[in-house]
């Protein structure tokens, strides 16, 4: 199954780069021939386009969800509506609702979305992310890739 893993964020922006630094992680393990990495940065409706030609998607993103720094949950697809806080209290809320509801209305939005959402401590205009939310950055990681690898179902791996 073709899969794209989506980090959102902007790295310059505190936790805000927790997506980015993820898919850092990601990068250097070994993960699945199909899979896609790719940072979105800040995108907005252009995610959309994104999204095509993807039957399972991963996005990375930091998320508002009033839960202690650090904390991150999985969300699942049937889990996710437009009118949801957890989709709505990401960082890029108006951006990523409106995007994923432009890839329905164009027949674009691939069978499965999942987010990993993680709540930040620090968003403000310095780099780097937290402490506590560097902490998690290897356990979302993990988790991660646990899932891409035990999703795939065949033994081949990126080269």
């Amino acid at each position: 199954m073709n899969t794209l893993v989506l980090a959102l964020g902007n790295p310059l922006r505190g936790d805000d780069g927790i997506g980015a630094a993820v898919l850092e992680q990601l990068a250097a393990r070994d993960l699945p021939q199909h899979v896609t990495l790719l940072d979105g940065g800040t995108a907005g409706l252009e995610t959309a386009l994104l999204l095509a030609d993807y039957q399972r998607v991963f996005i990375i993103d930091a998320a508002d969800m009033g839960l202690t720094p650090g904390s991150w949950r999985r969300i699942m697809p049937d889990q996710v509506t437009l009118g949801e806080a957890d989709l709505h209290g990401t960082l890029h809320s108006a951006g990523l609702a409106e995007a994923l509801a432009l890839a329905s209305a164009l027949a674009m939005l691939p069978p499965e979305i999942i987010i990993y959402g993680i709540q930040p401590a620090v968003i403000g205009w310095e780099p780097g992310l937290s402490e506590t939310v560097t902490a998690v950055v290897p356990v979302v990681t993990v988790a991660l890739a646990d899932e891409l690898i035990s999703c795939a179902g065949v033994s081949e791996k990126r080269a």
